[in-house]
């Protein structure tokens, strides 16, 4: 038997995963760019595999063992149900994008609290695919110039850098010249 923290956040989790399919089928249906229906298609097939994962995990007459599928393989093909629905590809993309970093945050999170080391190592694992998921629609957003992350001058980054060296000098430093005796402090 699971016990009640298990239980509760998977729960919670399945209340939200039908929700995010049916959005993410949404989107997948309101645009016409090829890899971004594929990638919106593989996470809502990757949600829909969890939530049969957490079903089974809950249903206490499961004999064999529970085990997370891989990231289902979409095949390209054109929405023949394409409809727009007010949004653009960018729109779409960083909900998307959003999405499956907070489920990977979410999966992870709730793993830590989890008690069942299956139910655990499970979460871990979807959280993963949710993360990997949230670099793809990354990728494919800075190709397409929806998103963008500028890199730090050398000077910010120095700047960033100096004062944490600054505080810290009262802090002892462990040398670790020898591996076979014991640290000496240094300052």
């Amino acid at each position: 038997m699971l016990k009640t923290v298990d239980v509760g956040l998977m729960a919670n989790h399945l209340s939200v995963h039908n929700a995010i399919i049916k959005k993410l089928e949404l989107y997948a249906s309101g645009t016409q760019n090829q890899q971004l229906i594929m990638i919106l298609e593989q996470q809502a097939g990757l949600m829909k595999n969890h939530t049969n994962v957490m079903n089974n995990l809950l249903n206490n007459t499961q004999q064999s063992q529970v085990t997370l599928p891989p990231i289902p393989q979409v095949a390209s093909h054109s929405h023949a149900n394409y409809s727009p629905i007010g949004l653009e590809d960018p729109d779409i993309a960083t909900d998307a994008h959003v999405t499956a970093t907070a489920m990977a945050n979410e999966n992870f999170t709730s793993a830590q609290n989890m008690k069942d080391p299956q139910v655990k190592k499970i979460h871990i694992e979807m959280a993963l695919q949710q993360s990997h998921i949230a670099d793809q629609i990354g990728m494919l957003a800075t190709q397409n110039g929806w998103m963008s992350h500028p890199n730090a001058t050398a000077m910010e980054q120095t700047s960033s850098q100096n004062p944490l060296q600054e505080n810290h000098n009262h802090m002892p430093v462990y040398n670790h010249t020898n591996k076979n005796q014991p640290s000496h402090l240094s300052h």
